[in-house]
């Protein structure tokens, strides 16, 4: 039976032996003119799949264990090749007039075969560590994939998320001097490897298949010690084929071209690290969660979406697929090209050079006492960017980002445009309810930018409206809708948790002991559920208000006026602080603090306004309070 029409480009790197009426074959010239009898998906029943090719002179060579069909060792394909457990076929017409990257690919997954892979038949260490073996680790635990009530539960796990699937050769992978996975802190072009990917929704809709480049992704997860679960990069290039990937993976309607997606595997806060308090916190919906709220308040933000990732057939875990906010994701959502821009990842340039962020942190450091310096600083940075950036990154009391991690910025070169910037990994946050990270700082990154801009009086104004908007009632960080949005992830993991569990959760006790215990078997019932019913239930209800009183007391948010509107008026609760408002739209405040000569001195507790007319309006007691916006 078939569980999904097209469950992508999925196997368990069968080797070629175990089908009958193949012969080896060494190098030729091909053409992908095959077609398969039978398409990928979920099955749980044994069948043959017959390969066709359109030109009956030709041959068909397919192999069973990720690797190209092009290769020495692909075998001819002679019979309906039986397939029975979870595989990979790729397969090829030999034919003189050959495309480069013809080669196509079937993925058949058995998810009851799934839950019991052994990894049988692959590497038994990926490379060293410190001269040590790094012990591989392909085995579902069989205490919560095969007991009890996860038994039934482990296949409706595997079926809950999309599933990507990248089929490449073994040695790319493992090999102990070209593989990938056997070298992960490798980096560059030379540890990029060619790869088939495809990929299939949760509902069994058409998907795509394309060739790509696959690397390593991220810092410290590339370390062995620090987690088996590598993040990656894949890369699309016209030396693999199309070039780009053309795909609606995300919102529909928006940009579905991609250079460059991420896989985000989890590092911090996750059941994988080496500090025991971390791995309690696991949850993996942080980073998610901060990306998609940056986006909530108005914010360019990188999308993103959960995934089961198989590699050549072994099932590898949930993943965080999505963009990279580099210079090509700048170019698709912002306009013109990559090389428009200055793109960094902390600080490492990506595209451009570093002289406008070297004229930036010059300005910054040099001190930002006035409104014309200010006004230069607002040349060079989108402050409404920034101190939304910043905004949430103390909301969630971010407590890893500094000059060389976990932040990207981009600006416009051509023409000239401000630096803005993209959240980035932020597993670190959203733990304890009182953390205040607000005096963290160092130079040539956003904290050091805050640091020193957040005695200027224009900031501060600017920081008190932006968070009174955020904060607020119905704002993106209010309780509800921080709540809701960390729902809706809670909701669409808890399934998928179980197989992440049965495949990882047992590894810092059973198989790599490191650094801080206590080292137990993790799982959803024992600590994911509970992790994440604290964040909703204790963390969001409390944090919004701990929050305003943390930046009021750091002299950034001063209250407006209470108010209240009717048809025709808008009645004002006076405290003693003076009160001005604008019926023209403008702001009351001029930069530097002065009062706008359109701006009006409430004399009495009401004033008549209709509602066609646009009132912005603040009190002034010393200081100047968030703006108040009508309608």
């Amino acid at each position: 039976m078939k569980f999904f029409s097209r469950v992508l480009f999925c196997g368990l790197g069968l080797s070629a032996g175990l089908f009958g009426g193949g012969a080896l074959v060494g190098q030729a010239a091909f053409a992908g003119s095959a077609t398969a009898s039978v398409d990928s998906g979920l099955y749980e029943t044994p069948f043959a799949v017959r390969l066709a090719n359109s030109d009956s002179e030709s041959k068909i060579v397919y192999t069973t264990n990720g690797s190209s069909p092009r290769l020495p060792g692909a075998l001819v394909y002679q019979n309906p090749i039986p397939v029975a457990a979870t595989t990979i076929l790729r397969f090829q017409s030999m034919n003189p007039a050959a495309a480069e990257n013809a080669d196509a690919c079937r993925n058949y997954i058995f998810p009851r075969n799934v839950a019991r892979q052994t990894g049988i038949g692959f590497p038994k260490s990926w490379g060293t560590n410190r001269g040590e073996a790094v012990v591989a680790h392909y085995a579902m635990d069989q205490n919560v994939a095969e007991s009890g009530a996860a038994a039934k539960e482990i296949v409706p796990a595997l079926k809950s998320l999309p599933s990507l699937c990248i089929a490449m050769s073994n040695d790319d992978l493992f090999d102990a001097k070209q593989g990938i996975y056997a070298l992960p802190q490798e980096s560059g072009a030379a540890w990029e490897r060619s790869a088939l990917i495809e990929w299939v929704d949760s509902g069994g809709s058409s998907g795509f298949q394309i060739h790509g480049g696959v690397r390593i992704q991220g810092g410290w997860n590339r370390r062995p010690e620090e987690s088996p679960k590598h993040s990656f990069r894949l890369v699309f290039r016209k030396k693999y084929g199309a070039g780009k990937l053309r795909f609606s993976l995300f919102d529909p309607g928006r940009v579905e071209e991609f250079d460059t997606l991420i896989l985000r595997g989890g590092n911090n806060n996750s059941w994988l690290h080496w500090s025991g308090d971390e791995r309690k916190r696991a949850d993996y919906i942080r980073d998610q969660w901060m990306r998609d709220t940056f986006s909530e308040m108005g914010q360019l933000s990188s999308r993103g979406r959960f995934v089961h990732l198989y590699l050549n057939g072994l099932y590898w875990g949930v993943y965080n697929l999505c963009e990279r906010p580099d210079a090509s994701f700048a170019a698709y959502h912002l306009g013109g090209n990559p090389k428009d821009y200055d793109a960094r990842n902390a600080d490492k340039i990506l595209e451009g050079d570093d002289r406008a962020w070297e004229n930036l942190m010059r300005l910054v450091n040099a001190e930002v006492t006035d409104s014309k310096q200010f006004v230069e600083v607002q040349k060079r940075v989108n402050l409404t960017n920034l101190v939304d950036y910043l905004i949430l990154n103390f909301y969630g009391a971010n407590a890893d980002w500094d000059r060389s991690s976990n932040w990207y910025a981009a600006r416009r070169r051509h023409p000239a445009g401000s630096f803005q910037f993209f959240v980035w990994d932020g597993e670190r946050t959203l733990e304890e309810i009182n953390d205040n990270t607000m005096a963290f700082d160092d130079d040539q990154s956003p904290p050091r930018i805050f640091s020193k801009l957040k005695e200027s009086a224009d900031f501060k104004v600017l920081f008190a409206d932006r968070a009174y908007r955020h904060l607020l009632p119905g704002g993106a960080l209010s309780e509800m809708k921080s709540a809701a949005r960390f729902s809706r992830y809670v909701k669409e993991l808890d399934s998928a948790v179980l197989a992440e569990s049965a495949r990882w959760g047992n590894y810092r006790n059973a198989i790599h002991r490191y650094k801080t215990g206590p080292y137990e078997n993790y799982t959803r019932e024992k600590h994911w559920r509970p992790e994440v019913n604290r964040i909703l239930s204790e963390y969001f209800p409390r944090r919004t208000s701990v929050v305003v009183e943390m930046f009021r007391k750091a002299g950034l948010y001063h209250a407006p006026p209470l108010f209240r509107r009717t048809a025709s008026e808008i009645q004002f609760e006076q405290d003693g602080s003076e009160i001005y408002f604008c019926a023209d739209g403008s702001d009351p405040r001029l930069a530097g603090g002065g009062i706008s000569p359109s701006a009006q001195k409430l004399t009495q507790g009401r004033v008549s306004i209709p509602d066609s007319l646009t009132v912005r309006g603040r009190a002034r007691d010393g200081e100047w309070s968030a703006l108040l916006a009508f309608p």
